[in-house]
């Protein structure tokens, strides 16, 4: 009798023990009568029935579209892969994961490979370590199934928003500081009676010649708080000066957010915005919102034409407090240069940079000659994020599978 492997006898006995995470997802047009914890609970009843899998942990992104990748729960997940925390990822069905055809179909056939992750998609019997070839190709159909469903799923949802606009319906999630949404119609804007007044002392203050700054230190003084919350700065002062709902006009359709992939995310010129006058009660009298509105253009710099491509734009993160690092044109030398700077941790940790230093960084990561150019697709095609922690301590996030944040 021939002699069975020692190795075959020890995989029967002792088969592996997979280091299992759930991941579940639910966008916003999704229907009502489905949870995300009802998607949790099934998996987890899949999961429990197999011995071999060891639940770690859930991730979930509740409220996110499948049309890309970008979801906090999601990049979690990633980075737990690259860190070997997980090996095996168990959705619902294929759609939980994702619905663009081409992306998932990268992660399925190169990248989960690549890091030796085992992918199980319980509603559509995927399974990667038995998958045979007829499976496979019902599973890719699936993938273009689903892709199309999102792409008609987001035309339906802008042509609807777009319909109620063009009506002349309010359609934002929060109604600017000093409205309120009517309790009997959603769509409809109505006065706030405690925070319409502090508008109209924000305009005619400002009318009056009193500078931003003196008027948000007063506020925030007073503890008079955002619509968001938030404290009172230059900027968000600005918004509120410039908003045209105080004259009772509904400006809506100014930008255009990507629902599916194919579109890009774009501000509509104000020649394409959906305007309705006289929509709902006006706060200010044309007289003060006109005087205003030629106090700020007075004293707004001019824009220039020769404006040169931030090719960093979104890539660039603070390495202490994680957010996105904010951007500006420095113009007072000559040639011009865009400079990173985070503001929430000015003067603290000093976290600032120059494009010409991260072009200088790009260069040294990616090992690449002082003579080529670097530009948006070299960023965009082999990064993440450019986590800055100060002009001389700059990491880079790759792709998974394209190497790990140093």
């Amino acid at each position: 009798m021939a002699r069975k492997s020692r190795k075959n006898i020890q995989t029967e006995e002792f088969p592996r023990i997979w280091k299992t995470a759930i991941y579940a997802r639910l966008s916003r047009e999704n229907d009502e009568n489905e949870s995300i914890e009802t998607q949790i609970e099934e998996v987890k009843s899949y999961t429990k029935a197999s011995p071999c899998l060891n639940l770690i942990e859930v991730y979930q992104d509740n409220g996110f579209s499948g049309s890309n990748f970008k979801r906090p729960a999601f990049e979690r997940l990633m980075e737990d892969l690259r860190n070997q925390k997980i090996d095996c990822i168990v959705v619902k069905d294929l759609s939980r994961f994702a619905r663009e055809h081409i992306d998932i179909e990268n992660y399925l056939c190169n990248i989960f490979p690549f890091l030796g992750i085992r992918f199980i998609a319980i509603r559509d019997n995927y399974d990667n370590i038995n998958m045979k070839p007829q499976e496979y190709f019902i599973a890719s159909f699936k993938n273009f199934a689903n892709a199309y469903f999102a792409k008609e799923t987001s035309r339906k949802v802008i042509d609807s928003k777009r319909n109620l606009m063009e009506q002349g319906k309010y359609i934002g999630s929060r109604p600017p500081f000093g409205y309120m949404k009517d309790p009997n119609d959603k769509h409809k804007l109505i006065i706030e009676p405690k925070t319409a007044p502090i508008v109209l002392e924000i305009f005619q203050r400002s009318a009056s010649g009193e500078s931003h700054t003196s008027i948000c230190n007063d506020l925030n003084k007073r503890e008079i708080k955002t619509v968001q919350g938030a404290n009172w700065t230059r900027s968000r002062l600005h918004n509120l000066l410039t908003k045209e709902a105080y004259i009772g006009t509904l400006v809506q359709h100014t930008y255009e957010r990507a629902l599916y992939k194919e579109v890009e995310n774009r501000k509509v010129p104000k020649e394409e915005q959906i305007r309705m006058e006289n929509a709902f009660p006006a706060i200010i009298e044309r007289e003060i919102w006109d005087k205003v509105q030629s106090a700020i253009k007075s004293k707004t710099p001019p824009k220039y034409d020769d404006k040169p491509e931030n090719i960093y734009k979104s890539y660039v993160f603070c390495g202490h407090c994680g957010y996105r690092v904010s951007c500006r044109l420095e113009r007072r030398r000559n040639p011009n240069f865009y400079v990173f700077d985070c503001t929430r941790c000015r003067g603290k940790q000093k976290v600032y940079a120059t494009d010409s230093i991260l072009n200088s960084t790009v260069r040294n990561e990616l090992k690449l000659s002082q003579d080529v150019n670097i530009t948006r697709k070299i960023i965009t095609g082999n990064f993440e994020k450019i986590i800055v922690f100060d002009k001389n301590n700059i990491s880079f996030k790759f792709f998974v599978g394209m190497g790990d944040a140093k």
